[in-house]
């Protein structure tokens, strides 16, 4: 068991231990001493872990316009791969456009 501060375990560190000390407390483990300790120590992960949740997620709801932005912008653009529309001749993007003038 770590007792480094919840901040300073990784995310997966800090799940895994708050599993462990849920696992003790569920199957009578912890002694009575210790009881309060083990419980405070498990509610000081489950702050820190949910901090941590709310934090990524108010990242993501600020990221995410900008997804939307880029998304939205390649979507006006036509894409080098799309087929030419109906009734025109199929060009390589190197090929240049001489119009109908003969050579």
């Amino acid at each position: 068991m770590s007792e480094n501060p919840p901040d300073q375990l990784s995310y997966a560190e800090a799940v895994e231990e708050l599993n462990s000390i849920i696992g003790e407390l569920d199957d009578g483990l912890v002694d009575v001493d210790a009881l309060t300790v083990r419980f405070q120590r498990a509610i000081d992960i489950m702050e820190d872990l949910d901090g941590r949740i709310r934090r990524a997620r108010a990242k993501v709801d600020e990221l995410a316009p900008r997804l939307e932005a880029i998304t939205r912008a390649a979507g006006e653009a036509p894409a080098a791969a799309d087929p030419p529309a109906s009734g025109e001749s199929p060009r390589s993007p190197a090929t240049p456009d001489y119009g109908d003038e003969p050579f």
